[in-house]
This record gives structure tokens, sequence and C-alpha cells, in this order.
């Protein structure tokens, strides 16, 4: 007797449909990511994998009236 499809699926795939779920795939660097970033004109900049942050403090750039 045959296992029910769901378990033979996941047998064979791991996923109970047979196929493998899609994730999100960030238009800039083609990475799976979480997170999607965006400038102030709707424009995507990147994702959590291939943007970094950085304190404010931390940056001369942020400081412009400073030598």
């Amino acid at each position: 007797m045959r296992d029910h499809p769901v378990i033979e699926n996941c047998e064979r795939t791991g996923y109970p449909d047979g196929k493998e779920p899609e994730y999100p795939i960030c238009p800039m660097c083609g990475r799976e990511c979480e997170d999607i970033f965006f400038s102030a004109d709707a424009e995507i900049l990147g994702c959590d994998e291939c943007i970094t942050s950085k304190d404010a403090w931390d940056v001369e750039e942020c400081f412009p009236g400073k030598e």
C-alpha cells in the first residue's frame, strides 16, 4: 500500500506539496533576502544582504561644517 501523497512528497522533496517554496530575491544583488530598502523617491536601494548601516556619529560626511 502506498503512502498518502503528502507523505510521499515530503519524503521525496522535503515539502508537503512537492515544490520548494519561492523566496524573495533582491533585484540589486540577486541574493535571497528578508528586507528591501527604498530611497525617499521609492527607488530600491538594496536588501539586508547587500546594504550595510553605520552609526551617523561615526560618519564624517554627516558633519559637513566640521573640518
